[in-house]
């Protein structure tokens, strides 16, 4: 059996639409066929149908009108920030690059930091650094980066730009995550978030908080990320 063959119904019809849209067999503001037709099409139920334009809704691909059905919107892309393995392998190195806007450097942890910190954290400092990541040139993600200064002599003389920090680490220091939690919430942003945004301030950001633990006791990275998601949408798979 190969792998079309496992492939649930729901699935099959998410991507023959994903594919008639993306060529524009349907475009932006056309109707979708409606349920009945699809069920038909397909030989299936009305919940496998629904099943199928609730994931092309939430991926961004059509909008559903109570009496008028599922219309085509403009698709979205996919970021995947979200994924523990970091930003390069959430979306990929196609079209990303990062500005290093602040070099890394070493000191104190900053009062009221946003997560709390053991002891040995506290009292070793952390590395400090900001980055603004573009996709396709357009500023998407300000990044503002702590680690634990424990066990990375040198790091401060290391090269950011367009790097993945996870291989940086993994390559040079034999530090790899092992898990981590992020909390996530929908802000305005303020005047210097936006403007590095390249957004009018107030426009609607992604704030995430985020701690990733490692290999190596008590040696973790925070992150508080700013993402402009107008044209985008988070994404990850699990």
């Amino acid at each position: 059996m190969n792998k079309k063959e496992m492939m649930p119904l729901y699935q099959k019809v998410i991507d023959d639409l994903k594919i008639l849209i993306e060529k524009g067999t349907y475009k932006k503001g056309d109707l979708l066929p409606s349920e009945n037709d699809l069920c038909k099409t397909y030989n299936t139920t009305r919940v496998t149908i629904r099943q199928a334009l609730s994931a092309l809704t939430i991926s961004g691909y059509i909008t559903r009108r109570h009496g008028k059905g599922s219309i085509v919107s403009e698709p979205k892309k996919g970021l995947g920030i979200l994924s523990l393995r970091g930003v390069t392998a959430g979306i990929g190195d196609k079209g990303l690059t990062t500005s290093i806007l602040e070099k890394p450097i070493r000191q104190d942890w900053p009062a009221g930091f946003f997560y709390d910190l053991e002891e040995e954290e506290r009292a070793s400092g952390c590395i400090f650094f900001t980055r603004l990541r573009y996709l396709d040139k357009m500023p998407l993600l300000y990044e503002e980066t702590f680690i634990t200064d424990l066990s990375l002599p040198r790091f401060t003389s290391r090269n950011l730009e367009n790097r993945s920090l996870f291989k940086i680490l993994d390559e040079h220091y034999q530090v790899k995550i092992k898990e981590g939690e992020q909390k996530i919430w929908a802000i305005n942003g303020d005047k210097e978030i936006s403007k590095l945004l390249d957004v009018k301030t107030n426009h609607p950001l992604v704030h995430m908080k985020r701690r990733l633990k490692t290999n190596v006791k008590n040696l973790n990275i925070y992150s508080s990320l700013y993402c402009n998601t107008e044209e985008y949408f988070l994404q990850d798979y699990f």
